[in-house]
């Protein structure tokens, strides 16, 4: 039986109104039970999968005939027949340059003609042909008038009005470090170039007589908008694109051990590459943060945000404000600022250290300022700007004993113009002073005894004592020459001793000593001191009157006197004989007569061989002395001690 359409759909309300009666939504159970009508055939053009009931509409060309030019804004890619009679190429056109005005991100013909670059222009105010209409910025087109002249040829009046120092400020030399001046004496004048009016200047000494430290800086790139400086206000005057600056190279800290230190460079604006700074800041009063902190209990840090300060390795400093600047150049010619320390009253200063920028935990530098002067011809004043820079390792520069020198560093600024003038006068150490000889040596001395074949005693080598006049530390060195005579042993001979000094400046002393034997016997004169010519003298740095049988005893103390290995390696043997019993000494001495090993005492029996080991594993390589003694007996050997 066939049930018509009609029949169904009241039916269909019937239970619609049975359900509702049970509280079920009617709307909802309709959607659950009507039957659409429409198109059931898959391979029909307009097949309708929702369809329950086939309404007899099913088409088999539409979809098999159409536009199958692929650049056609409808380009039908199932179509099987083309009829490219009905291909669209207008509604999809447009133009596809990103750089252009009107660039259309959804065209896919594009059109050269339809693209628009009238928003693109100069944006920089201090251009000639600035555009206040351009919405993209070109930097590329913008035109500038020559430094010093406006944009119609006008000469501006600045040109060459920079200040000028017309005192002498040559500097000069001295010979002592302390010598150097660390106060400015004498008065200094500095005029403006254009007017000759007298002009305001500063000046602060760096102390360059020992280390130098220096740093590279770089903007510290924290959480908020960064900039190596930052100047809160001038975009808010109009004379500027933004607020913060980002430094052309790295910035340079250079600190002086006198507590000063200076940051110099450029920085330009972070939109606008034409408006640059000539950075010219400078420091004072370095001290230990924990030595701040505990001055003044309202003394206080600023760490970033997660940093910890340690104040032990922090640095604090004051800005000095008359010779802390900002020079303009290029769109900023003829402006600048000078900063003052802020906050006034000085509860926080200028931080370095590990996390000290205030805006990262890296090393840094930062502090606040305040700012006034002029920027493009207006009076301007700011109660903001800060510091905010990371920092490279420090970079040690030790100056060298003999190159110590203190540096002026003058400024005078030309408010008129904005034009700043820098002078550095030098104090150079040249000490050309030798260091002079001071001991009680003798400079000649004659050795003779009367008893043919007998050598004398020969004296240990002179303590080196010598005076530099800049009391600087001094370098020994000795020498020993045999002028004359084969040996030391029995025979004439001349020997030669030279002490040295030199001091760190390159200056050489030197002390020269000659020891003269004859090999024969003390001049007869001397022979008046005994009676029977029983006496004989041995002349040394004083005379000594022995008799002859003394001193056959006395030489008899100690015989056979051997070091072995000689040269060795720092270890070796000293044996030697006594005919009577007591206390023997050794005593080791480098070259300029100062010991360099305990001395050793050791008590000897009569009639017996010695012996004892002496250790010089210690001691870097060179030559030593080897002393012993024994009563009035005191012989040396010389010790050569090798790699």
């Amino acid at each position: 039986m066939i049930i018509p359409l009609r029949s169904i759909l009241l039916l269909t309300l019937g239970v619609l109104s049975m359900i509702e009666s049970f509280g079920f939504d009617r709307v909802e159970a309709f959607y659950s039970l009507a039957i659409l009508d429409g198109c059931t055939d898959e391979n029909a053009c307009n097949f309708d999968v929702s369809a329950t009931a086939d309404d007899g509409s099913c088409e088999y060309l539409s979809c098999l005939v159409g536009c199958m030019d692929s650049v056609a804004c409808n380009f039908n890619p199932n179509a099987l027949y083309p009829n490219n009679g009905v291909c669209n190429y207008l509604t999809c056109a447009g133009c596809m340059d990103a750089s252009a005005c009107n660039f259309d991100d959804s065209a896919t013909i594009a059109n050269g003609d339809a693209c628009d670059y009238s928003c693109f222009g100069c944006s920089d105010f201090t251009a000639c042909n600035f555009d206040s209409a351009a919405a993209i910025t070109d930097f590329t087109a913008c035109i500038y008038p020559n430094p010093n002249f406006d944009c119609d040829g006008n000469p501006t009046g600045c040109g060459g009005c920079e200040p000028v120092f017309i005192s002498a400020l040559n500097g000069g030399t001295v010979t002592c470090v302390d010598e150097l001046p660390m106060t400015i004496a004498g008065n200094t004048l500095a005029v403006g170039s254009c007017s000759g009016d007298t002009l305001p200047h500063a000046v602060f000494t760096a102390d360059m007589r020992e280390e130098i430290i220096m740093n590279a800086g770089f903007t510290g790139d924290g959480s908020g908008t960064d900039g190596a400086i930052r100047i809160f206000g001038l975009t808010a005057l109009g004379l500027s694109e933004s607020d913060y600056f980002i430094e052309n190279y790295p910035l340079i800290l250079t600190r002086f051990n006198n507590g000063f230190a200076t940051l110099s460079g450029e920085v330009v604006n972070s939109e606008n590459p034409n408006l640059k700074w000539s950075v010219h800041l400078t420091f004072e009063d370095a001290q230990p943060a924990s030595t701040w902190l505990s001055a003044d209990e309202a003394h206080g840090l600023v760490p970033a945000y997660g940093c910890d300060l340690n104040p032990d390795e922090v640095l604090v400093y004051r800005l000095k404000a008359d010779q802390s600047f900002l020079i303009g150049k290029d769109g900023y010619l003829n402006s600048y600022l000078q900063l003052n320390h802020m906050p006034f009253n000085e509860n926080k200063r200028f931080q370095l250290g590990v996390g000290a920028n205030s805006s990262t935990c890296a090393l840094g530098l930062g502090g606040w300022f305040a700012w006034e002067g002029q920027v493009l011809g207006v009076p301007v004043m700011g109660m903001t700007g800060d510091v905010v820079i990371d920092l490279s390792a420090d970079g040690a520069h030790p100056v060298a004993c003999g190159s110590e020198s203190t540096a002026h560093f003058y400024s005078a600024l030309n408010s008129d113009c904005g034009q700043l003038t820098e002078i550095i006068q030098f104090f150079n150490r040249m000490d050309t002073v030798p260091p002079v000889w001071t001991g009680d040596c003798a400079t000649d001395i004659f050795l003779c005894t009367s008893i043919t074949g007998l050598t004398p005693d020969i004296p240990l080598p002179c303590v080196p004592d010598f005076t530099d006049s800049c009391a600087d530390p001094l370098t020994f060195a000795f020498a020993e020459t045999l002028v004359s005579g084969d040996s030391l042993d029995g025979g004439a001979f001349v020997l030669e001793r030279t002490h040295s000094a030199e001091d760190c400046s390159g200056n050489l002393g030197v002390f020269v000593q000659t020891i003269t034997f004859d090999g024969v016997t003390c001049p007869e004169q001397m022979e008046q001191t005994g009676s029977d010519g029983d006496y004989f003298v041995v002349q040394t740095e004083q005379e000594q009157v022995v008799s002859a049988s003394d001193w056959k005893e006395h030489n008899r103390a100690i015989s056979d006197l051997r070091l072995y290995p000689n040269p060795s390696n720092g270890m070796a043997e000293l044996s030697w004989s006594s005919q009577r019993p007591g206390e023997v000494t050794i005593d080791i001495f480098q070259t300029d007569g100062s010991a360099v090993l305990p001395a050793v005492t050791r008590l000897m029996p009569s009639n017996a061989g010695q012996r004892i080991t002496l250790d010089g594993s210690s001691l870097p390589a060179g030559t030593y002395f080897v002393r012993i003694r024994f009563n009035h007996d005191n012989q040396v050997i010389p010790w050569l001690i090798v790699d």
